[in-house]
């Protein structure tokens, strides 16, 4: 198959759950995409939406540097920085933008990007416009990545990775990356997009995760996957922030997510702290679901991250693993997702909002496949 034909856009579905989708007449159980703890369906996240909807219109049709600011941008950046933990964040339209903008900001003292060889492309696609020379190190691997800071100079070296690998559920070594750089002169960019409302207290990262608090440390995320609603944020000290701001033409030059987004976020932040539960909840499904997946005998991983990828010996295995998989009534698409464990994998993401007894019939129904195939199933490649 063409690999950009195993990249075309997935089925259109014609409603939605955090759980459910329906499609040509028919109601699938959904183990896919990054709604991680259902707030993108919360009716009270949808309140505030609807509220600022009837405020603020669909749009703000400029950029905020003319005429597109409102009251809900400004304040949910200075909401999320605190959230975070840094002084200051810059909203972007989404995380796509928010890697462009941290790269701008950070082209003005930074040369080359360092970046790990199965992060997110929007990071590669980030130096590259941002002019910064690129250079890659072995997935995970912090003494690689010091060996290369060394050889490369260390002065003007900025780390780049994912916090959450969003393929395989994978966490970066982010205390040995920041090992790896010099005390100046050096940064570590983290995208935080599937850390972010999973790891760390009340859902507050990876950097939370394991504790780091470190000025050489810049953080994106996007507001579209574990928060439910659309957006992206860099997030830093008030100099840096105010630089980027001023520097970055993906922050300047962009119409920024509509404010019913902005107004549903702010609110969904707020929950976060507020319901605990949903955290519990989650990880009580990540190990109802590790367990489904060990019973039919595949490897999966062990930390609190609701996303595991599976794969057969061959890709057309892993495509009829998925299409045995959707005659039963349960989405999980075979992907080529860049950045994957394998060519084409089945990544499997779970909820706070699934209910026991559909992850017992994704477990069924793994275990049945699995039986009567007699397939060897593939290691998860750390």
């Amino acid at each position: 198959m063409n690999p950009q034909e195993s990249r075309a856009a997935a089925p259109p579905f014609v409603s939605a759950t955090p759980a459910v989708l329906s499609h040509d007449g028919q109601e699938l159980l959904s183990f896919a995409g990054c709604n991680y703890l259902g707030l993108a369906h919360d009716p009270i996240v949808l309140g505030a939406a609807r509220d600022a909807l009837d405020r603020y219109g669909l749009s703000t049709s400029a950029s905020r540097q003319t005429s597109g600011n409102t009251l809900e941008h400004d304040e949910l950046e200075r909401e999320i920085a605190t959230f975070f933990g840094f002084e200051s964040a810059l909203l972007t339209p989404d995380g796509y933008t928010a890697n462009l903008a941290a790269a701008q900001a950070l082209a003005r003292d930074h040369r080359i990007a360092l970046i790990d060889e199965r992060a997110h492309h929007s990071l590669r696609d980030a130096a590259r416009v941002a002019g910064l020379a690129i250079a890659m190190y072995d997935h995970l691997d912090a003494r690689d990545a010091a060996r290369m800071t060394r050889e490369l100079g260390a002065q003007g070296v900025v780390i780049m990775t994912d916090g959450v690998f969003a393929t395989d559920g994978a966490i970066a070594p982010l205390p040995q990356l920041l090992d790896a750089l010099p005390e100046r002169g050096a940064s570590l960019l983290v995208d935080d997009c599937h850390g972010f409302c999973v790891l760390g207290r009340h859902g507050r990262g990876t950097l939370d995760h394991f504790q780091l608090a470190d000025p050489r440390v810049r953080l994106t995320t996007t507001l579209a996957k574990g928060l439910g609603c659309s957006g992206g944020v860099v997030c830093a000290d008030d100099a840096w922030i105010d630089h980027a701001r001023c520097a970055s033409s993906a922050a300047v030059c962009t119409t920024p997510a509509p404010p019913p987004s902005a107004a549903a976020a702010r609110r969904a932040l707020r929950l976060l702290d507020q319901d605990p539960t949903r955290f519990d909840h989650l990880r009580q499904n990540i190990d109802l679901v590790r367990s489904a997946l060990r019973d039919a005998g595949y490897a999966a991983h062990d930390e609190p991250i609701p996303v595991f990828a599976i794969w057969r010996s061959t890709e057309d295995q892993t495509r009829a693993l998925a299409d045995a998989l959707l005659r039963r009534g349960i989405f999980i698409p075979a992907s080529a997702y860049p950045g994957g464990p394998a060519p084409v994998y089945l990544r499997i993401s779970v909820t706070a909002m699934h209910k026991p007894e559909q992850i017992q019939r994704l477990a069924d129904a793994l275990r049945t496949l699995a039986a009567a195939d007699h397939v060897v199933c593939e290691p998860r490649i750390a």
